[in-house]
């Protein structure tokens, strides 16, 4: 769902686009959350759909010291608003969602340098307003949510990393937002916007077609984004139009969602995005309208929420997407309204951030999505 669809908040948005900058610098180091898997993260990288610029900004992480250097060649040219960027666990391929061209725009990645190649076919024709884009965890599909069409698609990747259709688009809720899938690839999530739920699907792992669980758990004002704890256990959905995260218990059979005790849990004003760490301690909600990051710890067992100290932290203008490092050493904030990204070390221990010295990074005017994979593994 980009600027020029949704409603009141994108007039703002585009005004204050137009002024703000951010800085380039350095960053600090931080250490791995107790308990997490020891992989050597070698070679991280973070991509940026930038909406107002039309392109793709593509940086490496310093795995000393966590900073964003933008790549040789970066930034490179998408359709019309790109609203989301997605990338094989590989890091292959990227794939890029431009709603105001009704595409998909497909790169290859050169692993060393980073650089991107438009792979021939590029881009796709994907229906109506793309809003959302997902690759499967196996690397093998993709999956397109349409926001006027009330449908989400499959795609199955080639070797080539372009995209053909897999079986018929799938209805959804009233103009879905964003679709995710959980870690293990069996079930699929489609946040409703204009009416107030997610939906749930099956995946057949083997052809990558989704079926329609005709479940739809209710959630609070203007779903958006839906992320899956890395067990499978829990999805967290961030309710745009109020102050709340959603918290549902996800059926190991049928994807089915059940609020968890406690929930709707409050966060900041108009939280847009939640992403949880790696190591399965904390999530993340990245607050709109309030310009911050609400963190919280995450109760394995039961899913619930509590705030963590310091709670929230400060962001630039008007954040967006949140994500975490796979090495589960670093958040990243993309600031729509400030064509920044926001750099911050973990707390090991607490889930809480520290802003690095001289953050934000400069990025490309309305940074919307950003998606970081490890080249490595």
């Amino acid at each position: 769902m980009g600027w020029v669809k949704r409603a009141a908040p994108r007039a703002l948005v585009v005004a204050v686009l137009c002024s703000l900058g951010g800085l380039v610098i350095a960053a600090e180091a931080a250490p791995s959350h107790a308990g997490a898997k020891a992989v050597d993260h070698k070679n991280e990288m973070i991509f940026s759909a930038n909406q107002i610029d039309h392109n793709l900004s593509v940086y490496k992480i310093d795995r000393d010291n966590g900073g964003l250097v933008e790549v040789a060649g970066s930034p490179y040219a998408t359709g019309k608003f790109p609203v989301s960027v997605a990338v094989t666990p590989n890091g292959k391929f990227v794939y890029v969602s431009n709603q105001g061209s009704e595409s998909l725009s497909v790169f290859q990645v050169e692993p060393k340098s980073g650089k991107l190649t438009q792979v021939k076919g590029s881009p796709f024709a994907v229906g109506h307003y793309p809003d959302s884009v997902k690759v499967s965890p196996d690397g093998r599909f993709v999956y397109v949510a349409n926001e006027d069409d009330n449908l989400v698609t499959a795609y199955k990747i080639a070797a080539t990393g372009a995209i053909q259709r897999v079986g018929k688009s799938q209805p959804t809720g009233d103009h879905p937002i964003a679709i995710t899938l959980a870690p293990n690839g069996r079930f699929a999530f489609v946040s409703n916007f204009n009416d107030d739920s997610v939906s749930s699907y099956l995946v057949n792992t083997k052809t990558g077609e989704l079926k329609p669980t005709g479940a739809r758990a209710k959630t609070e004002d203007r779903p958006i984004y839906v992320a899956v704890t890395p067990d499978n256990q829990f999805a967290y959905v961030a309710n745009y139009g109020s102050t709340t995260v959603s918290a549902f218990h996800i059926d190991p059979k049928t994807a089915d969602l059940t609020p968890v005790k406690g929930s709707p849990f409050m966060a900041g004003a108009q939280p847009y995005s939640v992403t949880v760490d790696p190591a399965d301690h904390f999530l993340y909600s990245a607050n709109w309208g309030s310009h911050d990051v609400t963190v919280f710890k995450l109760d394995p067992q039961s899913g619930e929420l509590s705030e963590v100290k310091g709670s929230p932290f400060a962001t630039d203008w008007y954040p967006y997407a949140v994500v975490v490092d796979p090495a589960d050493h670093y958040v990243y904030v993309a600031n729509n309204g400030a064509a920044s990204i926001g750099a911050y070390k973990i707390d090991s221990a607490t889930g809480a951030l520290s802003q690095m010295v001289g953050s934000p990074f400069i990025s490309g005017r309305g940074p919307y999505s950003l998606s970081v994979v490890d080249m490595a593994d």
